[in-house]
């Protein structure tokens, strides 16, 4: 499956010299920020974990790639907002991984899933109101319950009743291996 990711230009050192690339808790912004979103990103790898099987040893977290860029299979546009900006040189990698090593999420519905929100699939008003109202009517323990559950809707990318779904849809992956890379470009700061 082709897909492509933007990584800090360091990684391609670490490639040559082992072959692979592991994502670096050091380099992630995610992950290396003081209120980390760690708890989100164990329970996605829990989910990866029974999709694609267990991470291979000494892997802590996964690799983010893009499959999809507004509703179309291309490479992403770096320049959107949708990247941070770092101070560092880039690469975008263009990359061919088997799919049976890649689980697929919807990138908005991530956002959700990071700010601790009830994930719906619903779209229209009517069914809306209704959710909420239930919501509103749950204990907090049962409502913690409700949302996390909720989460499963992340890889439900085509077929909701939602025209957003799918716009933008992400991979994860365990190891960014040398023989995945089809192309690089360095992209300055």
């Amino acid at each position: 499956m082709k897909l492509w990711t933007l990584q800090p230009l360091s990684i391609l050192d670490e490639i040559e010299r082992t072959g692979s690339y592991r994502c670096n808790r050091e380099l992630s912004y995610n992950l290396s920020k003081r209120d980390s979103l760690d708890d989100k990103y164990q329970w996605l790898i829990k989910r990866m974990e029974q999709r694609i099987g267990k991470r291979p040893e000494g892997v802590e977290y996964p690799i983010w790639a893009w499959h999809t860029w507004e509703e179309e299979r291309r490479c992403p546009d770096i320049q959107s907002a949708a990247f941070l900006k770092r101070t560092e040189d880039k690469v975008l990698l263009t990359l061919e991984i088997p799919e049976n090593e890649i689980v697929l999420t919807d990138f908005d519905a991530w956002q959700i899933i990071l700010n601790g929100g009830y994930l719906a699939l619903e779209t229209a008003q009517e069914k809306l109101d209704e959710l909420e109202e239930w919501i509103d009517s749950l204990e907090e323990e049962e409502l913690d319950r409700a949302i996390e559950e909720s989460w499963e809707n992340l890889f439900e990318i085509a077929g909701s009743d939602s025209e957003e779904r799918g716009r933008f849809v992400q991979a994860t992956f365990w190891e960014l291996k040398k023989e995945y890379i089809l192309k690089t470009d360095i992209v300055e700061k």
